[in-house]
């Protein structure tokens, strides 16, 4: 059987389970191989005390035309985080020579909590304005959405259906599938909303809040969305399925006590996720 081969374009931070180190074992654990097109090579995720850091922006280009050359092709292109506009335009290049008739999914990683990340600012939500219009998938985070559609975002303001609806509109004017994670009900509530404008679905998924903060969970998510987008999975039910694997991984890492900079201890639950996501192709067949 043939495995779909995504391009995945996103940094390598390798300590922690973040970026790559974790979006390469959970895609594999889908059934799909992952090639890597590293944006930056950390010694660790940006929430340690101490970063080394290479920016691989010189070699991104250089890596694609090798690739062309040797006639690798590709059955889905995902990226993430980007640490520049720079970056951006080398997504665009990728899409340009490899996503015409492939998915394309974009993880608009660059804020949480009402805040931008780290080197984030709002001139990168005007290039991702733009970068998502390329994508037949996009998974924003809450505050993520509400930066994209030029909206207000207060951590502490639980939004109204109103807001969630034009955040949900606002964006499904640039692709036909949207997600928006994380977003809070009240009562230690949140929630996460799909919407297929292909079939006109729209799914919302409640959880409970965990007080455990720690790293890698976007990209886990994003990973199980882009692996349920090639195999052709209902985007709800992927929701569904990501939601689900994600709160138990968390649960599991909280009740294991180790530092939240160590990231999710997924590890061990990647048979699980194989087995659900092969039962989950077996019933769309």
């Amino acid at each position: 059987m043939r495995i779909p081969k995504v391009l995945a374009i996103h940094d390598i931070s390798c300590a922690g389970r973040a970026s790559l180190t974790v979006i390469l074992p959970v895609l594999a654990a889908c059934g799909i191989e992952a090639i890597p097109l590293p944006t930056a090579v950390l010694s660790n995720h940006l929430a340690f005390s101490h970063v080394s850091s290479l920016d691989f922006t010189p070699y991104m280009q250089s890596f694609m035309d090798a690739w062309d050359r040797n006639g690798i092709s590709f059955d889905g292109i995902y990226s993430g985080y980007l640490a520049s506009p720079e970056q951006v335009y080398v997504v665009k290049e990728a899409i340009k020579r490899y996503g015409v008739r492939i998915p394309v999914m974009i993880d608009s990683a660059m804020a949480d909590h009402g805040r931008f990340y780290s080197g984030q600012n709002t001139e990168m939500v005007e290039h991702m304005r733009h970068l998502i219009r390329r994508a037949h998938v996009i998974k924003p985070n809450y505050t993520e959405a509400c930066f994209l559609a030029g909206v207000s975002c207060d951590k502490n303001v639980i939004p109204d259906e109103g807001r969630i609806d034009y955040l949900l509109d606002y964006l499904g004017q640039s692709t036909e599938r949207v997600i928006i994670t994380s977003i809070p009900r009240g009562h230690d509530t949140y929630c996460n909303i799909s919407l297929d404008k292909r079939t006109g679905e729209k799914e919302i998924v409640s959880f409970p809040y965990i007080p455990f903060t720690t790293y890698g969970t976007g990209d886990i998510f994003s990973s199980i969305v882009m692996a349920g987008t090639l195999k052709n999975i209902p985007l709800a039910q992927t929701m569904r399925i990501a939601t689900a694997f994600l709160q138990k991984a968390i649960e599991a890492t909280a009740k294991a006590g180790t530092s939240p900079l160590e990231g999710i201890l997924f590890e061990n639950m990647l048979p699980e996720l194989t087995e659900t996501m092969e039962r989950a192709v077996a019933g769309n067949e």
